[in-house]
């Protein structure tokens, strides 16, 4: 989503840099035509995020149900690439306007883009650290068009407009102040109430909020209460008739379970059940604090006693963080993981993770989960799935029994001959322990066996044994949740299952051949275009570090949420260093090579020798960066032995994100300038540097997001990314004079 998101964004930035490009033709009208493109910005921010609250029920989704990627990327075009569109005709309008008083040949171009990648940088911090928490998102655009209509008043008086406009754009301002601070509440109220209906009709919405973590939401219906986390079902509560026969059922999978861990599942009543056996101890992680203060009060009286147990310890913090850095061994785990959607989630299905919780278990424990399954035979999407979440979770457990039914049932064990699948067995133990519930009968566990009858566990084994594509999935290749996305779109017939497959299928030299004819087609165009194949080369360059930059920034994002936990809050941060990093390269190019914005005699000549020496660096710096991603991030995985090491993995990644920031606004700045000295057009540079920049990174976003990472994983993308700026510089060092 992340991917395509950004992809529509940068989509749209890289059209209106072309537009702005045309618009800025006539520099006398460039300080109107800036004025409406940012005011059109903030009327379009506010139509998408009414949009987004209504798209659920314009794409008739139903309660809970996940966007097909196809209506994923309409939704993203429609809303997101309007919005992008403005952003990229301001550039090239506020870059004309700069030049009009320019002292040094071309610095308008990297002084407009220092500056706004300054003020993503403080928005980026401004939103992450204080708005997201204290302004609801509507209040937040409407402050930022009262700012930038005083600005743009500011530009206007300095341009010498007519009264009757300034005196309109400040009404604007202070009418959207005005309405932020009076209206934006009710306003809110109302936009979230239609996302309300959307998500679940026919549920009374009892509590809404945001954390850092997520958007959580509680609806009810008669008795019946429904937690969404970020618009899908997390839980369904009070639920005796599933999760009481469950909870005794896994418990009685350990012969003395002294020591639980439960990772989810606070509000499915299953803590009470377990603590009516023999434990000594349960630890409950829930990371979300709010999660458990919206829920708390309607929680039926046993399961609110539960949490208050001496016994039980809840820790609100990251499940992979708890599992690495506590001390204890358990005998039981029961985990109830959220089925891998996203790349988010699918961290908690990958090697490494397995390989943690195995080490705090103890010789003789048991792992309980449960996956997406069928309840008769088994398609050969779920099979894949299916076995590609029991062959990853094999790398850390030497037993592991996947069960008949919808979901499936998954009994792993450290040590063989511990899973009991025997009904008298399950009985004993049961009775064994005097245990009282009344809200359960043990004859049910003889039902519940027949989920691991022999015959039907053979033959469940057999099905995933003849699975095809089930690869483990791993932190640098988390192609399960690529498998459960396909899955996804085979059970709602989506029409997008069709590029679900191919992309599964997808192999790196493929990809190579199309980054290779990305290059070749933009030699070839700007030759069509009546441009210098010097200018081909620079724009080239320009293109491929945006591609290189995003790509990398997603792999640092994806690096982040599996190191860290969450990115919900950390994303406006995450882009806000980025961006500061941006800031810093284009400032220090800038200063170091004056000579490289001077245009050259003509159109055609060859990129100035220094100039052109400093982009090769760069280029050949973002080579590094790119290989050693793979190197770094196993290493920055094992430091997380405490909590106290999780600060130095932040700030660790946080470098990396700026450190790619710094080489890609030293690549902007040193390609724009050498493009105005091999054409001789320096109004044409602004256009063409930033539809370069953008277009690069709107592939990079799209194919990253959806492709190199998850199904070739981090590993292949950062080598694809080091021959990409490998082929860019040496474009750059074999550069001639070359005819027109």
């Amino acid at each position: 989503v992340w991917g395509i998101l950004l992809c529509a964004w940068l989509a749209g930035v890289a059209g209106g840099a072309w537009v702005g490009g045309r618009l800025a033709r006539r520099a006398e009208r460039a300080e109107r035509r800036l004025t409406m493109s940012l005011l059109f910005l903030g009327i379009l921010a506010c139509a998408s995020i009414w949009g987004f609250r209504e798209a659920r029920t314009v794409c008739d989704l139903g309660p809970g149900e996940l966007l097909s990627l196809g209506t994923m990327v309409i939704v993203a075009v429609v809303l997101v690439w309007p919005c992008g569109l403005m952003v990229g005709m301001a550039f090239p309008l506020a870059s004309a306007i700069g030049d009009r008083d320019r002292t040094t040949g071309g610095m308008s171009v990297n002084r407009v883009y220092a500056l706004e990648s300054a003020g993503s940088l403080l928005g980026g911090a401004l939103f992450t650290f204080w708005a997201v928490e204290h302004l609801t998102p509507i209040q937040t655009v409407l402050i930022c068009i009262a700012v930038t209509g005083v600005a743009l008043a500011m530009l206007l008086v300095r341009d010498g407009s007519r009264r009757i406009g300034i005196a309109a754009v400040l009404m604007i301002a202070a009418a959207a102040a005005l309405t932020a601070c009076l209206a934006g509440p009710a306003m809110n109220r109302f936009l979230v109430e239609r996302r309300w209906r959307s998500l679940s009709p026919k549920c009374e919405r009892v509590a809404e909020a945001e954390s850092r973590y997520q958007n959580l939401a509680v609806g009810r219906m008669a008795e019946q209460y429904t937690l969404y986390c970020d618009g899908q079902i997390a839980a369904s509560f009070p639920d005796p008739f599933t999760f009481v026969p469950l909870a005794h059922f896994w418990m009685c999978q350990h012969p003395n379970p002294r020591r639980v861990l439960l990772l989810g599942g606070a509000a499915e009543g299953l803590l009470a059940e377990i603590l009516k056996h023999p434990v000594e101890a349960v630890d409950c992680v829930e990371p979300d604090p709010k999660q458990i203060d919206m829920i708390l009060p309607l929680l039926p009286e046993q399961d609110r006693t539960a949490l208050q147990d001496p016994r039980v310890t809840v820790h609100h913090v990251d499940g992979r963080l708890f599992v690495k850095t506590q001390r204890h061994r358990f005998d039981l785990v029961i985990a109830r993981l959220p089925e891998p959607t996203s790349a988010l989630r699918a961290r908690f299905y990958t090697r490494e993770f397995f390989d943690e919780l195995r080490q705090s278990m103890g010789d003789q424990s048991v792992l309980c989960l449960t996956a997406a399954a069928s309840q008769a035979r088994l398609s050969s999407e779920s099979a894949r799935y299916l076995a590609g979440v029991r062959n990853t979770i094999a790398t850390g457990f030497p037993e592991v029994t996947v069960g008949w039914g919808d979901p499936a049932h998954i009994l792993a064990a450290t040590q063989g001959g511990l899973i009991a699948a025997n009904p008298e067995q399950l009985t004993e133990r049961y009775q064994q322990r005097h245990i009282e519930s009344d809200g359960f009968d043990p004859v049910w566990l003889s039902g519940a066996v027949d989920w691991f009858a022999a015959e039907k566990v053979a033959q469940r084994a057999a099905e995933l044994d003849a699975a095809v594509g089930a690869a483990v999935s791993t932190d640098l290749r988390p192609v399960i949740y690529m498998n459960r996305l396909a899955l996804w779109e085979k059970m709602t017939a989506a029409h997008s299952r069709r590029f679900i497959e191919p992309l599964l299928g997808l192999r790196w030299w493929q990809v190579a051949a199309v980054l290779a004819g990305a290059a070749l087609a933009t030699l070839i165009l700007c030759r069509a275009l009546g441009r210098s194949i010097s200018e081909g080369v620079v724009i080239f360059s320009v293109g491929s570090t945006g591609f290189a930059t995003m790509s990398l920034s997603i792999v640092w994002l994806f690096a982040f949420q599996n190191l860290y936990g969450y990115v919900y809050q950390w994303i406006g941060w995450i882009v806000a260093v980025f961006m500061g990093g941006l800031v810093i390269g284009c400032v220090w190019a800038g200063r170091v090579t004056p000579a490289a914005f001077v245009p050259s005699a003509g159109r055609g000549a060859c990129p100035p020798v220094p100039e052109r020496r400093r982009l090769i660096i760069v280029d050949l710096l973002l080579a590094i960066l790119a290989v050693l991603a793979p190197l770094l991030l196993p290493v920055l995985g094992q430091m997380q032995t405490s909590p106290a090491s999780l600060a130095l993995v932040q700030v660790s990644i946080l470098t990396l994100v700026l450190l790619t920031g710094i080489l890609g606004g030293a690549a902007f700045a040193l390609g724009s300038g050498l493009h105005q000295a091999v054409s001789g057009r320096p109004a044409a540079t602004a256009s063409a540097i930033v539809g370069a920049d953008h277009a690069g990174a709107c592939l990079g976003a799209l194919i990253t997001g959806i492709l190199l990472a998850p199904v070739l994983g981090i590993v292949t993308t950062a080598l694809l990314l080091a021959g990409t700026k490998c082929v860019s510089a040496c474009l750059l060092m074999f550069a001639r004079k070359c005819a027109t």
